[in-house]
């Protein structure tokens, strides 16, 4: 028995077969960083000191790059597998928990603390337009700050305030998924 052609068409468009793209596995790496400002030189990649030497990249927790800007950046070496080859520049600001005082109170010179904050970097995905396998990278940190007192006299009274300098710490960037893509469709014949 013969089916026509208009049906066959019909048949072959209503049915469905599901096809999933690959997608890139997200990745996760940690590193270290030291104290500069505004932005800290990122001194080994997990737990290796000499990984990537010719270039480890930088860190800044409060500008979008070494220029300036808004946000926040981090550069990850290319070899990683990071979106727009591991600089991402300018990410969110990062969203900063409570200090968290490690020594002292923050009432003495020599008090430190940690702040914990993490941010994504969403210039880089499907989010704005461009297209990465909807993925989306971002960082988190764990920074260490020195509570340091600074004095001066004025008219024969002595003032003291406190400024907080970053010692360095530890992160982690990574990529997540943002959603599965699912593509459908189908054709075929019947006779």
């Amino acid at each position: 028995m013969k089916i026509s052609r208009l049906l066959a068409a019909a048949l072959a468009a209503a049915v469905w077969i599901p096809v999933v793209q690959a997608q890139a596995v997200p990745s996760s790496d940690t590193f270290t960083f030291n104290g500069s400002t505004p932005c800290s030189a990122i001194n080994s990649w997990n737990g290796d000191p000499t990984a990537y030497s010719e270039d480890r990249g930088t860190i800044c927790l409060t500008q979008g790059g070494t220029g300036g800007g808004y946000g926040s950046a981090i550069e990850v070496p290319f070899q990683l597998g990071f979106l727009n080859n591991g600089y991402l520049s300018p990410c969110d600001p990062i969203t900063f928990g409570p200090k968290v005082w490690t020594k002292g109170d923050g009432t003495h010179d020599g008090d430190t603390f940690t702040l914990s904050g993490s941010t994504t970097c969403p210039y880089f995905t499907g989010e704005y337009g461009g297209t990465s396998d909807n993925l989306l990278d971002g960082f988190s940190v764990v920074a260490d700050y020195t509570h340091v007192a600074h004095s001066y006299y004025y008219h024969g009274r002595k003032y003291t305030y406190f400024v907080d300098t970053l010692e360095g710490g530890t992160g982690t960037v990574e990529e997540t998924v943002l959603h599965a893509t699912t593509v459908t469709g189908g054709s075929g014949s019947i006779e």
